[in-house]
């Protein structure tokens, strides 16, 4: 029974740390129970865990980029040029998927979680190992792989509700 309240948005307290949610999740308050689950996804993949949350946003940038998520891609580029983040490397990572300006373990990662999220049949042992070479624990592995699953749930969630 109703008693006229309507329910919380379950990402408010999300949007209050994190700006540059994509817009598929305005379309996803129309399901309340998908809406907290993606939040808290996302509130566990993009501002919890061990890697840096710049690292996990420029991943996030380059698989909006290459997804063609546009307007998500230009509200995480903002994000991210607020933040300090240099033109240069927005540019590179918009552009390409990666940047060569950015530290080699940073850039493995992005790679990873960018292949992980695009198209995960191609991310090889061979990747993965050399990710390990290059000081990346399994811990960073496991969440870059965790994260780039929820950049696929975004962009096939985006397209079949053609909120790209």
């Amino acid at each position: 029974m109703s008693c006229g309240r309507t329910a919380p948005d379950p990402f408010a307290r999300l949007q209050a740390e994190f700006s540059a949610l994509p817009p598929v999740c305005a379309r996803l308050r129309a399901a309340p129970e998908a809406a907290a689950g993606a939040a808290a996804l996302f509130e566990a993949c993009l501002l919890r865990g061990r890697l840096p949350r710049t690292t996990k946003e420029l991943v996030a940038l380059a698989v909006a980029s290459l997804a063609g998520l546009v307007e998500w891609r230009d509200r995480l580029a903002d994000m991210l040029a607020a933040r300090g983040v240099s033109a240069e490397v927005l540019a590179d990572v918009v552009r390409d998927g990666h940047s060569p300006r950015l530290p080699a373990r940073t850039q493995r990662l992005i790679a990873v979680g960018r292949r992980a999220a695009l198209s995960p049949a191609t991310l090889s042992a061979r990747e993965m190992g050399a990710a390990r070479r290059e000081g990346v624990a399994e811990e960073e592995l496991v969440e870059v792989v965790a994260l780039a699953g929820l950049l696929a749930w975004v962009v096939t969630v985006a397209r079949a509700l053609a909120a790209t």
